[in-house]
């Protein structure tokens, strides 16, 4: 198979892999499509070449990574039921031991062992990903109806982190939902805050050309600035009560101070994404949180039962994902697809084999 290897910071071999063999409690899942996402884009950027580690999780290079695809089974190990070739699935990347403390409260994203494709095994970008008897048992391979493209369901990993968003923190019919963050998660997380109720939706962001793309989503009101001129805008928005729940959907302290600054009373912030490690001490005047009772809660990625009800929104058409594809590139060219990634001016960006 052709493979896409990461070697370093930025770069990209293609190799042809001859040996990859189906695990016994395993499958061979045929790549259909891998999108790139923001984590792609920071391991691509930052990855320590001689230590071969990206933040937090040791990665060992050369990896295949990416983690947000959608395939067909080609091959189904000979101790493993319940699969059949031919059948077209979504893997959801983040597997959870089921034995530790916090899985056994449930809390499956917060796994104290979480296996976690692209770092702790390869990925997608390839024509073909060997799926372990770890992702098997960890009820990770989710099945799709048979459907003429697949291209859609490469997304649902990141939908279901913002279904994990409004897990973590519900709408309440009618409530005034803020997104900072015109990008494809805060597209996504917008469309969720209205199918689960939100009376009123904003976009908020600096540029002008990514507010404008995200108007695909069909948001009520978007809005260009940030800091006082922010605050300002969205009190007139809100006849001055502020916003319900506010959800940072961009990787900057600024969005994180300017959360504070526009929640209503008895408001909730959700900090959806998160902060460079060399960027995320924040200053915020705390005492808004205590006279205000505001709320403030974190969302890190999604559990494989929340990938399964993006799949299912996905499957049934409630949310459009084939829209937010702006771009599809060969695997060949994965340079190509990155440079695009990082030069913006695009939605998603899907990698096809």
């Amino acid at each position: 198979m052709l493979a896409a290897y990461f070697t370093g910071q930025k770069k990209f071999e293609i190799r042809e892999n001859k040996n990859f063999d189906c695990p016994a409690n395993g499958l061979i899942v045929k790549i259909n499509a891998c999108a790139i996402c923001g984590t792609d884009l920071r391991v691509v950027e930052q990855a320590d070449v001689k230590m071969g580690k990206w933040d937090i999780r040791f990665m060992p290079l050369p990896r295949i990574i990416g983690h947000e695809f959608s395939g067909t089974i080609s091959e189904v190990g000979k101790d493993i039921s319940g699969f059949t070739r031919g059948e077209n699935v979504v893997i959801a990347p983040t597997i959870p031991c089921m034995s530790c403390l916090m899985c056994d409260r449930g809390f499956f994203e917060m796994c104290e062992n979480l296996y976690v494709i692209s770092y702790d095994c390869d990925g997608g970008f390839a024509e073909y990903c060997v799926i372990d008897s770890r992702i098997v048992n960890g009820n990770c391979v989710l099945k799709i109806d048979d459907t003429e493209d697949l291209d859609p369901f490469a997304m649902a990993e990141p939908l279901s982190c913002g279904i994990h968003c409004f897990h973590l923190s519900p709408v309440r019919k009618g409530d005034i939902v803020v997104i900072i963050g015109s990008g494809p998660l805060g597209c996504f997380v917008a469309e969720l805050a209205k199918i689960y109720g939100a009376g009123k939706t904003i976009i908020t962001g600096r540029s002008r050309d990514k507010l404008k793309r995200a108007e695909i989503c069909d948001p009520d009101v978007t809005v260009q600035g940030t800091g006082d001129a922010l605050k300002q805008r969205i009190f007139e928005l809100t006849n001055g009560g502020g916003a319900d729940l506010v959800i940072t959907a961009c990787s900057t302290p600024q969005a994180q101070q300017d959360a504070l600054s526009i929640v209503a009373r008895h408001g909730t912030i959700n900090f959806f994404s998160g902060l460079s490690r060399n960027n995320s001490i924040v200053s915020i005047d705390t005492n808004l949180i205590h006279y205000r009772e505001i709320t403030i809660k974190g969302t890190h990625g999604s559990k494989p039962e929340q990938v399964k009800e993006a799949v299912s929104l996905i499957k049934n058409n409630i949310i459009n994902m084939k829209k937010y594809i702006s771009h599809q590139f060969h695997l060949k060219d994965i340079d190509k697809a990155f440079n695009q990634a990082f030069s913006g001016g695009r939605l998603k960006i899907l990698v096809k084999p």
